[in-house]
């Protein structure tokens, strides 16, 4: 690949189909990528492989690259959105469950490890409570924290059923999509396991 080529005309390139121009741009964003997405997922394996479904990605849409525009940020978006679905899959696919949580007790393997990941998914659980709106959060620590039933949580609230059904929804979601974005993908799993799981929830 000549070395005076603009990074818009490689990206034209890559555009039209040139392998060589997609291998300089493998190399050019991989490192900073890489340790992008390892923010999220915590495992350097799983990093890589995501890394490497990016790039594949990318190849495959490359007629929608717009060369003048930053590349980066368009390589940034696809990332996450590609580990959020990958978070996404891991709630029903078990298999991939599996596979991330053995990586994940590889990497936090001693107990120093796990008590500091306990801590941190204490610390975001309860931080993520804090910024719920105050309804919301009566119904979640009734149905969630005290084991109430709809119908018990809106007879002492005084609100329907089907209210309390789409706060607990609402709070689900929320406290999931806190727990990934500040404690990444292997916190997102915990938080869904003890919810979902809770007799089965692995040990950190």
């Amino acid at each position: 690949m000549d070395s005076n080529l603009s990074g818009a005309e490689i990206l034209e390139r890559m555009k039209n189909g040139d392998e060589q121009a997609f291998a300089s741009v493998y190399r050019q964003y991989h490192p900073a990528l890489y340790l992008f997405i390892l923010r999220y997922c915590k495992v350097p394996s799983l990093a890589e492989d995501l890394v490497h479904d990016v790039f594949l990605k990318v190849w495959e849409i490359r007629h929608r690259i717009q060369p003048d525009l930053p590349f980066g940020g368009y390589l940034y978006r696809i990332a996450r959105n590609h580990v959020l679905k990958t978070l996404q899959r891991a709630a029903t696919d078990r298999n991939l469950r599996e596979q991330i949580l053995f990586q994940l007790s590889a990497v936090t393997g001693s107990q120093a490890e796990q008590e500091v990941q306990s801590r941190e998914y204490d610390r975001l659980f309860h931080e993520a409570l804090k910024q719920m709106p105050p309804q919301r959060l009566n119904v979640f620590r009734l149905c969630r924290q005290e084991g109430r039933t709809y119908d018990e949580a809106a007879a002492i609230l005084g609100i329907s059923r089907n209210a309390v059904k789409k706060h607990m929804v609402l709070g689900m979601r929320f406290i999931h999509d806190y727990m990934f974005r500040y404690g990444g993908i292997s916190l997102s799993l915990v938080f869904y396991y003890k919810n979902f799981f809770p007799d089965g929830v692995p040990s950190f």
